[in-house]
């Protein structure tokens, strides 16, 4: 079992240096990253771009796969951070180096050997944070990605400082509730993620290969404390 897959596992390298300034207030980081975990398990599912019924038997059979990535992810992140005020805070970053994409030649095959190929990508990223918990309760963290050329599924290049790895858009909301005397503290959630539905996919004019995380989901729920 030296090939199968390794699902949901991270274990990297990391060596950088960080500098402060405005006595804390702010910092510049620079670091190196290299991901010590080859044949991450990536689910996968291919479909014609025009499907019929008999095809639906196909696409369970191919949703039941899973491609080992074999190729480790391995770059540099610079992050600049800032706290404006007791309630504000920024973060801003870059990285790049290489991973895996893609490969549009398997699309006929589906050959697990082929689904990925070895380039280069960039990804930058933003994320602000408001905390309002003292006077109203609420807490906003909102966190915008780009990566225009391709994505990194191995390894979060920014080792969760982003919070989420949703690709674009994501709002994160938390809302303090009255306790109407009861010995627990109440919070209302809503969680917005990858709110412009961006996919990462490939397409021969025939068929179209898909890998994604997660589509454009908000959810929303109760949390308590006692």
């Amino acid at each position: 079992f030296a090939d199968a897959p390794i699902l949901d596992r991270s274990r990297r390298f990391e060596i950088g240096t960080e500098r402060l300034f405005s006595e804390g207030q702010s910092s510049v980081e620079a670091s190196a990253f290299y991901d010590m975990i080859s044949g991450h398990g990536v689910g996968v599912l291919a479909l014609p771009l025009e499907a019929s019924p008999e095809m639906q038997q196909t696409f369970q059979n191919v949703a039941n796969q899973v491609a080992a990535m074999n190729g480790a992810a391995r770059g540099v992140r610079f992050m600049y951070n800032r706290r404006f005020n007791d309630y504000a805070s920024a973060s801003v970053g870059y990285s790049f180096g290489r991973g895996e994409q893609l490969n549009n030649a398997a699309i006929q095959t589906l050959s697990p050997g082929r689904l990925f190929k070895g380039g280069f990508f960039q990804v930058a990223s933003a994320k602000l944070d408001l905390d309002f918990s003292h006077r109203t309760g609420t807490r906003i963290s909102t966190v915008i990605r780009l990566s225009p050329s391709a994505v990194v599924f191995a390894i979060d290049p920014f080792a969760g400082r982003m919070s989420v790895y949703d690709p674009n858009i994501n709002i994160y909301v938390t809302q303090e509730l009255p306790n109407f005397g009861l010995p627990v503290r109440w919070q209302a959630i809503v969680d917005a993620r990858n709110l412009l539905d961006q996919e990462t996919s490939v397409e021969d004019g025939t068929a179209q290969l898909i890998a994604t995380r997660a589509r454009r989901t908000v959810r929303g729920g109760l949390a308590f404390r006692w």
